[in-house]
């Protein structure tokens, strides 16, 4: 028992000793949770502010990604708007479609940005949308704290 104790008090006294010796540790841009978001090149979007970020990614032609953005638009409609804020980018190359589906389904054209290349687009190709429209809840820091989080699940990251 007296050797394991030793042998304990060594490797805490080497742990304490390799810890000030540690690089601070870097985050890196990407597109997976705990990765800095990357920034977005149009429309001059700031991912990065003084509250948390929704980014939800959908297209008229896909059912429930359209379905999925009007529930998150009402569900951050919903809660304070001085701790988050929804930007979400339509993939849809034909405007009209675009603007008809936020006059139909009455969104605030402030949070629904259009991005015209769709497919073709960096934004899909960034965001790797090939496997699906996907959203990303972005901290403060502009760091990502979940991906393809429900609407039901938003409070719980901001709250903590």
């Amino acid at each position: 028992m007296r050797y394991l104790k030793s042998i304990l008090f060594l490797v805490t006294v080497y742990l304490l000793m390799m810890g000030s010796r540690t690089k601070e540790i870097k985050l890196t841009e990407g597109i997976q949770p705990g990765n800095i978001a990357p920034e977005m090149k149009w429309q001059d979007i700031d991912l990065r502010s003084n509250k948390f970020t929704l980014l939800q990614f959908w297209a008229a032609y896909d059912a429930h990604s359209r379905m999925v953005n009007v529930q998150m638009y009402n569900a951050i409609a919903r809660m304070n708007p001085e701790k988050i804020r929804l930007i979400s980018v339509s993939l849809d190359e034909n405007k009209a479609v675009f603007e008809g589906i936020i006059k139909a389904e009455q969104l605030d054209p402030g949070t629904q940005l259009n991005d015209p290349r769709g497919k073709e687009s960096d934004i899909f190709r960034v965001y790797r949308l090939k496997s699906g429209f996907t959203n990303r809840l972005i901290n403060p820091e502009g760091v990502i704290v979940a991906k393809n989080i429900n609407p039901n699940e938003i409070g719980k990251y901001i709250d903590q």
